[in-house]
């Protein structure tokens, strides 16, 4: 991949609120608790997530050498409800970050999102002269009674015992120069696996879901109850096809697995995810994110660059090092990406950055 470089990162990660309260309130089931290995999740309060990416991007584009106008698209992940029907937070976000008439687009590719993002801002920047810069901004607060945080995929079997956090992330990619350097990034499709986040029922009138939680874990449930082999296929075939991406995208960069010094990936409260991922790729578990995960929560859309951020920020990576981000997302999409880091920048303070205050 040619000319793509990560120039700035920015993140809004509030306040973890302890796993082990929410059990003794009577939020989050004991025994999942005590099998996820999860310590909390990253709990928002009332800022929405537009009004959170729009911290994120700022810090973003002030890290990253860029002049607000260089920048020449955004776009903006999420998973869950940014704000009011028929509202474009894209256009909030762009408002309050760079302004002017560039376009802006909302990007739905479950918790691919950013990384989807990044890969078609690349497209963007590529196709015209003088493009420079893009931003690209991911965020959801879950902090509504549609989606329960703690017990959304209670019963599941996703060998990560999933609870959801809130955060938002940004990250300005350049055509110019930067502290990272995009080696190789590549995305794919399952789309025949659908239909195990598809409740039953017609498609149409769209089944809305405001007087009752969101049921991620009965659809999941429901699913692998009415076709167990095909469950069990599914969950080979995800995990062979990350895999596969996962060592192509490693061998476009020109590395190998054993110069990966550290991955980003979903987080998870226990090390059997992050094994399952990385072991078939031939990356050690411990240069995952266990440590800084499992008190976050799953992050949707903001997993791997909260983790890249705080790898940056901490400088537990430096110049010449090479990190593995590789995902999958509901639908089932895949994305996977290999960044070099290149330099030290400014902000990379040694120490990782501070959880911000609830609002």
């Amino acid at each position: 991949m040619e000319n793509l470089w990560l120039a700035g990162l920015g993140s809004y990660v509030p306040e973890p609120f302890p796993a082990e309260r929410a059990v003794a309130e009577g939020r989050y089931d004991l025994e999942d608790w005590k099998n996820s290995g999860w310590t909390g999740a990253a709990v928002a309060g009332n800022i929405s997530a537009p009004e959170m990416a729009v911290v994120a991007a700022n810090q973003a584009l002030d890290r990253s050498g860029h002049d607000r106008d260089d920048v020449s698209l955004l776009l903006h992940a999420s998973v869950g409800d940014q704000g009011p029907d028929g509202w474009s937070p894209h256009h909030y976000i762009l408002r309050h970050t760079v302004g002017g008439t560039i376009p802006a687009m909302e990007v739905r590719q479950g918790c691919n999102g950013v990384l989807a993002s990044m890969e078609l801002a690349h497209g963007y920047l590529s196709a015209g002269p003088g493009r420079s810069a893009a931003l690209v901004t991911g965020a959801d607060n879950f902090g509504v009674d549609r989606f329960d945080r703690w017990r959304y995929s209670s019963g599941t079997n996703t060998n990560r015992g999933s609870i959801i956090g809130d955060a938002a992330t940004a990250v300005v990619l350049s055509t110019r120069d930067g502290f990272a350097r995009v080696r190789a990034m590549n995305s794919a499709s399952l789309p025949e696996l659908e239909r195990m986040n598809r409740p039953d029922g017609p498609l149409f009138p769209p089944a809305l879901t405001f007087d009752r939680p969101v049921d991620v874990a009965g659809r999941l449930t429901g699913f692998s109850r009415r076709f167990p082999q095909e469950a069990a296929a599914a969950k080979r075939s995800l995990s062979d096809a990350r895999t596969e991406l996962a060592l192509r995208t490693i061998a476009e960069a020109g590395v190998a697995a054993a110069d990966i010094v550290r991955s980003t990936h979903v987080f998870s409260g226990g090390e059997g995810y992050i094994r399952s991922v990385l072991q078939p790729i031939g990356i050690d578990p411990a240069r995952g994110m266990l440590g800084l995960g499992r008190g976050l929560g799953h992050l949707t859309v903001s997993d791997h660059l909260v983790a890249l951020n705080h790898l940056v920020a901490s400088r537990q990576v430096g110049p010449g090092d090479h990190v593995l981000m590789i995902s999958n997302g509901v639908g089932v999409s895949l994305a996977a990406a290999v960044v070099e880091i290149t330099a030290v920048p400014a902000w990379a303070t040694g120490a990782p950055e501070a959880f911000r205050e609830t609002v």
